[in-house]
């Protein structure tokens, strides 16, 4: 196998194997050996990537950050009318959360704790994220307004609200996967909330 591709095979597997032991055991009860022993790899091999379990569990989280803001920057930058780019991204957000639901679960798991699980640098990053996110969707709202696309809001507030119903969407889901569909309500939600935003 070669360098890069062993590379990328290391990392994955530890990835994988913290995602399940965190998961399954929380972060303070899973030890660097049991990580390691799991995925497959020698502890110089673990911190020839991380420098920490802690740096391990960042990059979990920033993975899914990464992916949901990626989304909302592109929703954000592409042309179009703001309402359609809005409803495009509300169905590559539900479609994102079907995918990573693993990620997403331990992300609220991470997300009570963070001021406990990570040092003060990382949870500044983790909360850069968030800021960014929101931002990205304030710029959204605000084009759809300068279009005449959407009635005049207070953008900031408005991005608060959208993203608070969508993680109380997301606890709710993840409680109620059985009898409740992320997708369905996810995307009704936000019918109703663009319907109240049109011009």
């Amino acid at each position: 196998m070669g360098r890069p591709a062993e590379k990328a095979a290391n990392e994955q597997a530890i990835k994988e194997a913290a995602l399940k032991l965190f998961s399954e055991k929380g972060f303070y009860s899973t030890s660097t050996r049991e990580l390691t022993e799991a995925a497959g790899v020698s502890k110089g091999t673990l911190y020839w990537y991380w420098s920490s379990k802690e740096e391990v569990a960042f990059s979990l989280v920033s993975d899914m950050l990464n992916d949901f803001l990626e989304l909302i920057e592109r929703a954000r930058d592409e042309k179009g009318p703001a309402i359609e780019r809005l409803e495009v991204l509300v169905r590559a957000v539900a479609e994102l959360y079907y995918k990573e639901t693993d990620y997403l679960r331990l992300l609220w798991k991470f997300r009570a704790d963070r001021s406990y699980i990570f040092s003060r640098d990382y949870t500044e990053k983790v909360t850069s994220y968030y800021v960014r996110i929101r931002k990205a969707l304030e710029s959204l709202i605000e084009q759809g307004m300068k279009s005449g696309e959407f009635r005049e809001v207070d953008s900031k507030q408005m991005a608060f609200i959208l993203l608070g119903i969508t993680e109380g969407l997301e606890v709710e889901w993840l409680e109620n996967e059985e009898e409740f569909s992320m997708r369905d309500a996810l995307e009704e939600t936000m019918r109703i909330i663009i319907s109240g935003l049109r011009k």
